[in-house]
């Protein structure tokens, strides 16, 4: 076998390895029969951090609300109207919110849906050693405001590492921007 061949065999082979140690996607449940084009706008609360990382629920909340602007799927209603909602209510989120809030706020701010979630992992933030391979795990889920039923649920985790296609390209190295990538990798699996 010439060496071309072997090289281009190399290549193939680890073109393969790194192709199936990416191939993680998000775990998403979508609700059957459900009224799609009745969620146009959607407000978006505060992640529950479970981490010790006190940015990370601003983080993913920041790259739901971008995300959802940038893939136009449905409107979003600005983070401060829900926090003066909440505060006029005299509502602390600590880890979630009751049915009756949820509809209170979808009457008086317009919304059709919320989306709410809980942060399990944001690795990478605060270690000040170079070659730490960040982590970011999330469970997400939007609520309808009419009903209080699950429209939409994931959960997804990834590390700086799946990105990697071959000798350390596509690699992510900052925890800011895997959080956005997999906040989008769970958003394509909306309806």
């Amino acid at each position: 076998m010439s060496l071309t061949r072997k090289f281009i065999f190399l290549l193939v082979i680890l073109e393969f390895i790194s192709a199936c140690s990416s191939a993680t996607i998000p775990y998403a449940y979508v609700r059957k029969n459900h009224d799609q084009p009745g969620v146009k706008k959607v407000a978006i609360f505060s992640f529950h951090n479970n981490t010790t990382i006190a940015e990370a629920s601003k983080i993913v909340r920041g790259a739901f609300v971008a995300s959802l602007v940038k893939t136009k799927k449905f409107k979003v209603e600005f983070p401060g109207n829900i926090k003066s909602f909440l505060v006029s209510e005299r509502i602390i989120v600590r880890t979630g919110v009751d049915l009756d809030t949820i509809k209170r706020m979808g009457k008086r701010l317009g919304v059709d849906a919320v989306i709410m979630g809980r942060i399990e992992e944001f690795v990478g933030m605060e270690e000040k050693k170079r070659g730490v391979i960040p982590v970011v795990s999330i469970s997400s889920r939007m609520v309808d405001v009419r009903t209080g039923k699950i429209l939409w649920m994931a959960q997804h985790r990834r590390t700086g590492d799946d990105y990697i296609k071959v000798l350390d390209f596509g690699k992510v190295r900052s925890v800011g921007e895997l959080a956005k990538k997999v906040v989008l990798e769970m958003i394509e699996t909306m309806p």
